[in-house]
């Protein structure tokens, strides 16, 4: 039997390998986790490109603040690709946003699962698979709104740089707000990721003790 694992290769990465068994709930659990990792394809499609997207927008970023106003022109050509490209991370987030909600809606398949398993801690080893899983959404959700502030208060420090009313001490105001929500966004994808581990230690909980009732 091939185990089923929940690995973060990238920062909020869920994979699962299918498995094969005979008609049990373990079975039924497995198909249920199948369907979750499915509907997340479009969430792990994003990981790639929003990588590459954020280290773009670092480096246009990092070559903009060494400009100066007197190459206004440059500046303005480079703030404006580096607004496109978060832009473009945006519309990622929201695709793998929409791809997790979808996920999230599977998990009421769970509950069918803890219905027709017939020992009691069978019914309570799913269920913390299934609030486990609960979880992780939630700090998903968390993270994504966090995220979304992070990079609004990054467009208006783009914007500064191109403002000639804004002055050194205004720029340097933003950019520590920027690195304020920066460093919340970090813990929240370490809450993310610990979550995934705590995910895969119930899930392998669940499955052991499924299989012991056989």
């Amino acid at each position: 039997m091939k185990k089923i694992k929940f690995i973060i290769p990238l920062s909020m990465l869920l994979l699962l390998t299918a498995c094969s068994f005979g008609e049990s709930t373990e079975e039924k659990l497995s198909n249920v986790l199948t369907e979750i990792y499915e509907t997340e394809k479009g969430y792990r499609e994003v990981q790639p490109l929003l990588a590459e997207t954020e280290l773009k927008e670092l480096t246009n970023f990092q070559s903009m603040m060494e400009l100066t106003q007197d190459q206004q022109d440059e500046l303005s050509a480079q703030v404006e690709a580096t607004a496109t490209l978060l832009e473009e991370r945006l519309a990622l987030v929201k695709k793998e946003k929409e791809s997790i909600a979808k996920a999230n809606e599977k998990l009421v398949d769970l509950e069918a699962v803890i219905s027709d398993a017939k020992e009691e801690s069978d019914k309570e080893s799913i269920r913390l698979v299934e609030e486990a899983l609960k979880n992780r959404y939630a700090a998903h959700d968390k993270l994504v709104e966090q995220y979304n502030s992070l990079a609004s208060l990054q467009e208006s420090l783009y914007n500064m740089l191109v403002d000639e009313e804004a002055n050194v001490t205004s720029i340097q105001e933003k950019v520590a707000e920027v690195n304020k929500q920066n460093e919340v966004v970090q813990q929240s994808v370490k809450e993310f990721n610990d979550l995934t581990t705590h995910l895969n230690e119930v899930k392998d909980q669940a499955f052991s003790t499924l299989q012991n009732q056989e």
